[in-house]
């Protein structure tokens, strides 16, 4: 009987500590994953992947800067791929980069997410702002200054 007792708080226990990793991720953290997935996908050439994060900018003003990328659309997926090379461009002439200072603001009426990014190479430091907006579960890629 106290082996069973023992054993039904240990999954009580489990079961209350994996709900705590579930609760959501506060914007910092979710678009800092964002971001770091769009390296990823970039430096690796998963341009289908990183679609995904990254916002539609094109002629349809209802998805404009609102719904993702579609891979499935080779167009869509060769704006994909600019952006990701430019990504990767920076990745590789560095040294190492480090994401820096997360702030947000408003942009047409929208609240955008920032990360400044570091990218160090020798002595040289070059810093670009990643911009981001929430989309539906996610938060996409809008624009890098």
């Amino acid at each position: 009987m106290q082996k069973y007792l023992k054993f039904t708080i240990t999954i009580s226990f489990l079961i209350i500590i994996n709900s705590i990793n579930i609760l959501p991720q506060t914007p910092e953290s979710a678009v800092k994953s964002a971001l770091n997935n769009l390296f990823s996908y970039s430096k690796s050439k998963a341009y289908e992947k990183a679609a995904l994060l990254i916002a539609y900018d094109g002629e349809d003003k209802n998805r404009n800067l609102k719904e993702a990328y579609n891979p499935a659309n080779k167009d869509e997926l060769n704006q994909a791929k600019r952006k990701c090379k430019e990504i990767a461009a920076l990745i590789e002439l560095s040294n190492k980069y480090e994401i820096g200072k997360f702030s947000t603001s408003t942009m047409d009426g929208k609240e955008v997410y920032m990360f400044d990014v570091s990218f160090i190479s020798g002595d040289q430091k070059l810093v670009k702002t990643y911009t981001f907006t929430k989309a539906g579960n996610g938060y996409l890629l809008i624009k890098v200054n």
